[in-house]
């Protein structure tokens, strides 16, 4: 499940709140933490 919100974050295909409510069910708040340091794609 990381590596695919990890891809949709890059994509810009969910945000920040988003990124929250699936942790800690799907994702734990380190993996939360590093997929909201990873940049997202230029429009």
């Amino acid at each position: 499940m990381y590596a695919f919100l990890l891809n949709m974050w890059t994509m810009k295909k969910v945000d920040e709140v988003k990124l929250e409510s699936y942790t800690p069910k799907f994702i734990t708040a380190d993996e939360r933490d590093m997929i909201l340091a990873t940049p997202q794609k230029e429009s």
